[in-house]
């Protein structure tokens, strides 16, 4: 049977071909894969190995027969929570769970992540990986990049410092916040200028009118906050640009009145908290020196 359906693969027409699979077994250093009712020997295209049954590409190139994964395989991420040893993870691709070897990771912990034969989390890299290199620019400067976790969040009555809620809330009667230490100003120098700004959307609730975004004056849940000018915005989910996003910029890299992300009510719409997604308020900023 395997080598009929060798036979069959190779009639097809064309020198090249992509299709579909599902992995059986391995067996003398080669894959068995099976379409249909048929089962072939591919070769492995990469270091993958799939769990038995799982989805993979052939690439078919004349009488050759490639295996690849056939999804998105973040090799990092960012732990968002842990029980039941299993960890919630957020990647490039979305959101997986699963589990982990050695010490149990925290929220917020950038981890690396193995998928060949059982996904698991490798361990914790670190909490904010390095900026990149910085990228020749033709004017003489150069472009940083960061990304700036929120270390807390939560919701206060308007006038009060009763910090009562964990998700950041935007509604009539209460501040919501995200809250970022000094890092911001402490990374940024005060002469840079904006390449980019994004800021992490992780909705839990949309209603009403439209979120009133503003930055405070708080680097922690000390108090009651003083929010700036706000802006109406309803955004996406994921990493969006803020249309105050050059406003921003300039406010939070001098520090002083302007050190987090808040809501100044609008609607009665919720945000997930740091526990519930560590990426929740993450900025990510690029800037010229």
């Amino acid at each position: 049977m395997i080598e009929e359906a060798v036979n069959i693969l190779d009639a097809i027409p064309s020198d090249v071909a992509v299709r579909q699979a599902r992995f059986a077994e391995v067996r003398a250093g080669v894959a068995y894969v099976d379409m249909g009712d048929s089962r072939f020997v591919a070769e492995f295209g990469a270091g993958f190995v799939p769990r038995v049954g799982e989805t993979v590409q052939i690439l078919s190139v004349g009488r050759r027969h490639l295996m690849f994964p056939a999804r998105a395989l973040p090799g990092t991420g960012t732990v968002m929570t842990v029980s039941s040893g299993l960890a919630k993870v957020q990647t490039a691709v979305g959101e997986v769970s699963m589990p982990y070897i050695g010490t149990a990771p925290v929220s917020g912990d950038l981890v690396g992540i193995s998928w060949s034969e059982q996904p698991f989390v490798i361990g914790k890299l670190s909490v904010q990986p390095d900026a990149p290199e910085p990228i020749p620019d033709p004017g003489g400067g150069a472009v940083r990049s960061a990304t700036f976790m929120a270390t807390d969040t939560g919701s206060t009555d308007r006038g009060q410092s009763r910090w009562w809620q964990a998700q950041p809330w935007a509604s009539n009667t209460t501040y919501g916040a995200w809250f970022y230490g000094t890092q911001i100003r402490d990374t940024i120098t005060a002469g840079a200028s904006l390449v980019s700004l994004e800021f992490y959307v992780s909705w839990v609730q949309r209603q009403g009118g439209d979120p009133r975004f503003a930055l405070h004056n708080l680097a922690s849940k000390s108090g009651v906050p003083a929010m700036g000018t706000y802006t109406p915005w309803a955004p996406g989910s994921g990493w969006q640009t803020p249309p105050m996003a050059q406003a921003w910029f300039d406010a939070l890299k001098a520090g002083g009145s302007a050190l987090g992300v808040g809501l100044n009510q609008g609607g009665y719409n919720k945000f997930s908290s740091r526990a519930q997604n560590a990426m929740s308020g993450a900025l990510r900023i690029s800037w010229r020196v």
